[in-house]
C-alpha cells in the first residue's frame, strides 16, 4: 500500500473511531457540548461545571493566555471590552478591575487551566442552556449561535455541512465489530432536507442520526453488517440526495435517487483535497426549516 493510501486509510480510522466510540454511557456526568462538540475534559467542582479554557476557542469571541509564573489567567472578547483574570488556587475573579466572587477555587489539572462555565458564559453573553432530563448542557459561542441557526433555519447545503460535522451522540447502541480495508463513506439526507442523515461506512455499518432541538446529532438506527445486528429503527428516505466519498480513490460522487428508485447522478469528480462531505443540488428547496425556539 502507498503512503497516501495508507494515510487515508489511517484518517478514516480516526474519524469512525471519532464518531462510533462517542456513546452517553460513557459519559462523565453530565455531558457538556460546545457549539454541537462533546466537551471530553469538563469536571464537577463543588456541584458546579468547570471547563478547560480551551474548550471555549472561538476566534470571534473569546482570546485567553496564561501566566505560568503568576498562575494567572486572562480571557478578554475580541473588542477588548471585557477582561476577566482568574488565578489557580483563588475563588475570586477579576472582571473589568472587579473583585468577583466564584463558586470554588481555580483549578489547573493535567496542564489545562478550568474555568466556571456558567461565570464565563454569562460574563461573555454566551448562550447556555441546562437539559435536566438527559443530564445534559448545552453551549453556543456566537460564531456557535449563528451555525446552529443556519443548521435550522439557514441555506440547504451549508445546514447539511454542519450537520455532518456535529458530534453524534450515540446513545445505548451497541458497540459495532469493525471490518477491513474502509474505502469509503457514504452519506444520505431526504430531498430538501438537512436535520436528518444517514452514514454508511463502507458498508460494513450503517447509521441514522436525527438533529435536535439542541442542534445535536442523535442516533436513531443502526446496522451492523460485521455483526448481523441490528438496531433502532430504520428511516424511510422516500427521495433522497447521496453524496459518496470514495476517499482511497479521491472520487467523490454525488446524486438523487426519486422515490420510484431511480438513479440521476449529478456529478462525479477526483479531487486533490475534498473539504466538504456534501455538494450543492441545483434547485433542491430546504422543506425542514425549524422555528426558532424562545
Amino acid at each position: 500500500m502507498s503512503l497516501s493510501r495508507w494515510i487515508k486509510q489511517l484518517i478514516a480510522f480516526v474519524i469512525l473511531g471519532s464518531i462510533f466510540f462517542v456513546s452517553s454511557p460513557a459519559y462523565a456526568s453530565p455531558e457538556v457540548f460546545v457549539n454541537g462538540e462533546y466537551t471530553r475534559n469538563a469536571i464537577t467542582i463543588e456541584g458546579r461545571i468547570w471547563v478547560p479554557i480551551r474548550a471555549l476557542t472561538d476566534q470571534e469571541w473569546l482570546v485567553y493566555a496564561y501566566d505560568p509564573k503568576t498562575s494567572i489567567a486572562s480571557v478578554h472578547d475580541k473588542d477588548n471590552t471585557v477582561t476577566v483574570q482568574l488565578r489557580v488556587g483563588e475563588r475570586t475573579a477579576t472582571v473589568n478591575g472587579e473583585k468577583v466572587q466564584l463558586d470554588a477555587e481555580v483549578v489547573n489539572k493535567n496542564g489545562l487551566t478550568y474555568v466556571p462555565l456558567r461565570f464565563i458564559a454569562e460574563t461573555f453573553g454566551a448562550h447556555l442552556e441546562f437539559n435536566g432530563k438527559d443530564d445534559r448542557v448545552i453551549v453556543r459561542t456566537p460564531t456557535g449561535q449563528a451555525q446552529y441557526e443556519t443548521l435550522m433555519q439557514g441555506d440547504l447545503t451549508e445546514a447539511r455541512k454542519i450537520a455532518l460535522k456535529l458530534t453524534r451522540v450515540n446513545g445505548e447502541a451497541p458497540q459495532l465489530q469493525f471490518g477491513e480495508g474502509y474505502h469509503h463513506f457514504f452519506y444520505t439526507f431526504p430531498e430538501g432536507e438537512a436535520l436528518r442523515f444517514t452514514f454508511s461506512a463502507a458498508g460494513y455499518s450503517e447509521h441514522y442520526y436525527e438533529i435536535n432541538d439542541e442542534g445535536l446529532a442523535i442516533h436513531k438506527w443502526q446496522m451492523d453488517h460485521v455483526a448481523n445486528r441490528e438496531w433502532g429503527k430504520k428511516p424511510d428516505f422516500k427521495s433522497y440526495v447521496y453524496f459518496l466519498d470514495e476517499f482511497m480513490a479521491s472520487l467523490f460522487t454525488y446524486g438523487l435517487v426519486d422515490a420510484q428508485g431511480n438513479d440521476k447522478e449529478f456529478g462525479k469528480f477526483y479531487y486533490s483535497e475534498l473539504k466538504d462531505s456534501v455538494m450543492s443540488i441545483e434547485g433542491e428547496n430546504r422543506t425542514d426549516i425549524r422555528p426558532q425556539r424562545d
